[in-house]
């Protein structure tokens, strides 16, 4: 079948009038064209040897800039337009920002996946020509042993998109086009280059293509991509069933490295790619048996240049992980070859050369050194921890698979061969299987597809109006449909005013006014196009009803939404551009938004981000709100738009606030963000590594958090006066956060943690104190001491809740609950000093819940549902919260439930 589809589709016309001759190789038994006669294999590794070595046909010796300017003003003057981004320049990142499936980019085609590719979007040019930077990790093993694998590699592509009705050019104009490049503008005799038939398939498309091969080296790609994945589809290819696609697609794929490469000959194409920071290295160390090494550093070095230049942080998921991968490699790179510099040096070096290529890269150039050197000492402590981790598994499982060395590394940053290492010392063999390091970047390449959970029954549209007018508060409509629930009516009308639920915003609130009755309106969803009210009164189909929206506290979360806007823009303008959105959740008290950063945000941090928020806030400007085209969306704003996540369809929503920021975004919003008034931070935390959390409050939210946060301060004020005669009662703000760092709670935990303290310590006379944080400090430490009189936990207690620990399905975290005749806090503390431990203690008084220090867990989500068991609360931070009430007798349930809460969050 496919030897067949490969005939027909790859017998052209410019072959025949050429002179090519169609040949089988006897080595691989692939076909090819050639004009050799005496070509009897394809040209292909490992059919032939490379033959170009030390000996290049070509006259011209080509740099990677001699190529890549070749290449587009070939295909410029040959009316092909070449795409331009504001935001990196003649470029798309290296980091997909526009997929949904995979985290980097990986061919110059992915810039137009799956918009374009499907049809659904038309292409920004047509046709068009770019080089595009990419990352490939699926070989990452054998980057600098090969001699020609790279991570960081430029596509050079020509494409057009040719509907059936509109055909730009196809196969015959590709090939001609492969053909006058490589002869006539890099100099590669014609008998040198071989045409070999392939079959291409990849990200649900297929189609046939030919390799263009020279020496023993594939040169470049031409994929005719004319086939689209189809269950139902007539052609069967390797088993999975294809129809014709609506487009097809010229997809060329022209390896810039590799072309240059070719024309100098040199050893491998490190030196041709790298030559100054081979040089260099080489300089650094006297051995030759280390070059694979050194060819490693130089690519990884310049890898990391583009991820983090393009703004990827570092961290243990998605696209972070994989520039985490990189990092470490190139930083035991660095210690195997015991080089007295640091890999912030070594990526400096890069930039200098990159930079005037790419300029861009410049822009996050301080903080690429910082994310380098912070993740060197995180490396370091890493492997410090690590040790007595790994000799503990070992001595406990007296195994280890790969499935643990994956897990080692995954959970714990501990490589492979240092796994080995010590477990060789503890006398146990560990095999490392072949090309662990492209398994694991393999496995951490892709986003997990998302099940379709769109429901099938119809239902009528929805027309909604506040897409044109956020400000609209009244509305008549007419009911289309009504199905009954316990509460009342489920209803959809053919307009509405109402917001439903999404992108982080609560839907709307209000009523319905019917025949002088009034129905509350109690939630609002969206489904497909379609726009479900849940009431508590009874509606009929065809009623016609006056809808008034809650406009308070809708206008309130218009606020806090347009808040998140200039929080963000205001992260971008102090930090970098490597911000990026990571989740928000708005309420009507306050608003989170969760973003990117390679570190805590410091109190004086806080200070700039609010000041620097609320200078733009009052000085005030636009919000504009417009419908656009993807394509000139996306030149005009770039990728940007994608924070929030990628939508469907061509037209799409975009919200700017210009020269602050702008996104892609179906929310309500402001006109001008000087409506807000003002901006508060509640709190900012680290809430998973890589990406921080900011909690604050808008308009007169800020006012009622403070009048709130006055009432606590007396509160806790009435509390301490008897002990401590505290003299200073101004910026009430700064000293209840410093109480909060102090006990480790959050505001509203104070009160009860305070009174807790005071019983514990038996404090008797009063002691002068400036202020709350001193009064705060004085009682902690007293509260230490008196700890320390406390008669400690026996060794045999701790072994028996550690006997009786499960393990968390498909991890290999413990988890512990049970009772303690001691402090709760005291003995969960000395469990969770070993890795891998949840606990759950309860003392007779309270449950403590806490984490070791390398589970992934936020404690602080769970809390508050321990506690509502024993009818009160629960907080704390995120690895060590407490929770309690004055139900006692159903500690048992608390316990099953603080059980079944911490296994949830491991469910995959």
């Amino acid at each position: 079948m496919i030897e067949a589809l490969l005939k027909e589709e790859c017998d052209l016309q410019f072959f025949r009038n050429n002179g090519y001759v169609r040949k089988k190789c006897p080595s691989c038994g692939s076909h090819f064209w050639t004009l050799n006669p005496e070509a009897e294999l394809c040209g292909d590794q490992p059919c032939v040897p490379f033959s170009f070595i030390n000996k290049p046909t070509t006259k011209k010796h080509l740099t990677l800039t001699d190529v890549r300017n070749s290449f587009l003003n070939f295909f410029e003057q040959n009316n092909h337009q070449r795409l331009t981004y504001p935001e990196t320049g003649e470029r798309c990142p290296v980091i997909a920002r526009w997929r949904t499936d995979i985290y980097l980019t990986i061919a110059s085609i992915a810039d137009f996946q799956p918009h374009v590719t499907s049809g659904t979007v038309p292409p920004p040019a047509n046709p068009l020509v770019i080089s595009q930077p990419c990352i490939r990790l699926n070989d990452l093993d054998e980057v600098g042993k090969s001699g020609r694998h790279l991570t960081i590699f430029e596509m050079m592509g020509h494409h057009a998109f040719n509907k059936n009705i509109n055909e730009i050019y196809w196969k015959e104009e590709t090939v001609a086009y492969a053909d006058e490049y490589f002869t006539k503008k890099i100099g590669i005799p014609k008998t040198t280059i071989n045409y070999k038939e392939h079959l291409w398939i990849g990200g649900g498309n297929a189609g046939p293509c030919l390799e263009v091969l020279a020496e023993g080296l594939e040169i470049a790609t031409l994929v005719f991509m004319n086939m689209n994945e189809d269950p139902q589809g007539t052609i069967n290819l390797e088993g999975t069933h294809y129809t014709q696609n609506p487009l097809n697609i010229v997809d060329t794929g022209y390896g810039l490295e590799r072309i240059a490469w070719f024309t100098q000959g040199t050893p491998t194409v490190y030196e041709t790619v790298f030559p100054e920071i081979i040089t260099w290295l080489t300089k650094q160390t006297s051995s030759k048996q280390h070059m694979p090494n050194i060819y490693s550093l130089a690519d990884h070095s310049k890898c990391l240049a583009f991820m983090l230049g393009d703004g990827i942080v570092p961290s243990n998921v998605k696209a972070g992980y994989l520039a985490r991968l990189i990092i470490r490699r190139a930083l035991r790179f660095l210690e195997d070859l015991k080089l007295n510099i640091t890999l912030s040096e070594l990526v400096s070096r890069q930039l200098k050369t990159l930079s005037l290529s790419f300029p861009e890269l410049k822009k996050q150039e301080h903080q690429i050194y910082e994310i380098l050197d912070i993740e060197t000492q995180r490396y370091t402590d890493t492997l410090t921890k690590g040790e007595s981790l790994v000799k503990r598994i070992v001595n406990e499982k007296k195994t280890l698979d790969t499935t643990d060395l994956i897990t080692l590394y995954d959970t714990h940053g501990m490589p492979p061969f240092i796994v080995q290492r010590i477990a060789q010392n503890e006398g146990l063999t560990v095999s490392i299987p072949k090309h662990f390091d492209s398994m694991i970047a393999e496995l951490h390449s892709h986003e997990k597809p998302e099940v379709d959970q769109q429901k099938t029954t119809k239902l009528p549209e929805t027309k909604p109006l506040y897409e044109n007018n956020h400000y609209l508060k009244e509305f008549t409509a007419q009911i289309l449909w009504t199905e009954k629930t316990p509460q009342g009516t489920k209803v959809i009308l053919n307009q509405t005013a109402f917001y439903p639920e999404g992108g982080g915003q609560p839907g709307d609130l209000g009523s319905f006014h019917l025949n002088n009755k009034k129905i509350n309106v109690l939630k609002v969803e969206k489904e497909n196009n379609t726009i479900i009210h849940y009431t508590d009164g009874e509606l009929q189909k065809g009623d016609t009803i006056q809808g008034t929206i809650d406009w308070e506290r809708r206008y309130t979360l218009m606020k806090h939404h347009t808040g998140t806007h200039v929080i963000n823009g205001s992260l971008r303008e102090l930090f970098g551009e490597h911000i990026w959105q990571a989740g928000s959740q708005l309420g009507v008290n306050e608003a989170r938004f969760d973003f990117s950063h390679y570190k805590s945000i410091t109190e004086d941090e806080i200070k700039q981000i609010q000041t620097r928020a609320n200078t733009h806030i009052t000085k005030g400007s636009p919000v504009e709100k417009r419908i656009m085209e993807r394509n000139n969306a996306e030149h005009t704003f770039g990728f940007r738009l994608y924070q929030g996540g990628v939508p469907p369809g061509n037209h799409i929503k975009v919200l700017n606030i210009p020269g602050l920021d702008v996104e892609a975004c179906g929310g309500t919003h402001l006109a001008n963000i000087n409506e807000i008034e003002k901006i508060r931070i509640i709190k900012t935390e680290r809430i998973q590594d890589g990406i921080n959390r900011i909690i604050f409050a808008a308009g007169k939210m800020v006012d009622l958090f403070q009048k709130e946060e006055e009432k606590l301060y007396q509160t806790i004020i009435a509390q301490l006066q008897p002990y401590f005669n505290i003299q200073n009662h101004n910026q009430i703000s700064q000293q209840l956060h410093a109480a909060e760092k102090i006990f480790s709670v959050p505001k509203n935990h104070l009160n009860k943690t305070i009174t807790r303290f005071l019983k514990e310590t038996h404090l008797e006379k009063a002691q002068q104190a400036s202020d709350l944080n001193q009064a705060c400090n004085l009682l902690f430490t007293q509260w230490k001491a008196t700890q320390k009189t406390k008669k400690k936990v026996a060794s045999n207690e701790i072994q028996n809740l550690l006997d009786n620990a499960e393990t968390i399905p498909g991890t290999n975290i413990k988890l512990i609950t049970g009772r303690t005749s001691a402090d709760a806090t005291v003995v969960a503390g000395e469990l969770t000093q070993q890795p891998n431990i949840i606990a759950h203690i309860f003392d007779g008084k309270k449950i403590t819940s806490a984490a070791s220090e390398n589970v992934a867990i936020n404690l602080q989500e769970i809390a508050p549902e321990i506690g509502k068991i024993l009818g009160g609360s629960g907080g704390g931070k995120p690895k060590l919260t407490q929770s309690g009430g004055p139900q006692l007798d159903k500690i048992q349930d608390a316990l099953k439930t603080a059980k079944q809460l911490t296994k949830k969050k491991f469910e995959k």
